[in-house]
């Protein structure tokens, strides 16, 4: 187990730091206060920190995404730091590589730590040198990504315990699940999960678990009183109406 030394201690506010059993042996991840997450893989220290707020975008919504996405992007990562996850599936290879490129560029603050993962498409994130994939849950199995791209941030989407647990013993770095609340996007499959089953599933595992589904500054706490790590959310993001506010009230909710 790496041990922080007095310095790193102090630095980051005497962090919860303990052991967990976590079935992917390889790995060793080590909860803190402040959102910070190291991971060490196999012999390969890396530091990654973790945000709590998670974009996930949704070009069809914005009239000239080539342009307004890497905008809302700027914005959004020069307010605070943020996980974004570029999914758009309707794209060429050729189209998803360079609006990444725009993205990485966009998204780079001197003094902010923002991420960049790619759906699904990891050999886009390897070829951009991207931080990370994110698998739905009809996915390439995550055991052969976490094969193939051993440096990459992994994520998987979840919608059961089941799932969940499956995904942590098969190398996950974090989980989505949900949706949590209602939302028009997956009202077509069904009721919401709801609060208790996402506890259910943060009791589980032992990985940062982002709530989705219906996710708002003002139900946020709610999910982080049930377990989650952090949340995420897309058609909250695609409006630069309010989009300060909405950051400012994200955060107060995160900082609880």
């Amino acid at each position: 187990m790496y041990n922080l030394t007095e310095s790193e201690r102090i630095a980051m506010k005497e962090p919860l730091c303990q052991e967990v059993n976590n079935p992917y042996p390889a790995k060793v991840v080590l909860p803190f206060r402040n959102s910070f997450f190291l991971l060490i893989t196999g012999m390969k220290q890396v530091n990654k920190a973790l945000p709590r707020l998670y974009m996930v975008s949704n070009c069809r919504e914005l009239s000239s995404p080539d342009t307004q996405l890497p905008e809302l992007v700027s914005t959004i990562t020069t307010h605070l730091p943020v996980i974004i996850q570029l999914r758009e599936k309707h794209l060429s290879a050729k189209a998803l590589y360079d609006l990444t490129l725009k993205l990485k560029a966009a998204a780079r603050k001197p003094d902010r730590t923002s991420l960049l993962t790619i759906n699904e498409r990891f050999d886009i994130s390897l070829a951009t040198n991207s931080d990370g994939v994110h698998l739905p849950e009809n996915s390439c199995p995550l055991a052969r990504v976490r094969s193939a791209a051993p440096d990459l941030l992994t994520g998987k989407s979840t919608h059961s315990l089941k799932d969940a647990v499956a995904a942590e013993s098969d190398g996950a770095d974090y989980l989505f699940f949900g949706p949590v609340f209602e939302t028009p996007l997956k009202k077509r499959y069904g009721p919401p999960m709801g609060l208790d089953k996402l506890e259910t599933v943060c009791r589980n595992v032992s990985i940062p678990v982002y709530a989705i589904g219906g996710i708002t500054p003002q139900n946020t706490n709610h999910c982080l009183k049930h377990g989650a790590y952090g949340v995420a959310a897309m058609s909250i993001f695609s409006s630069a109406q309010n989009l300060a506010r909405t950051l400012d009230n994200f955060q107060s909710s995160l900082d609880r």
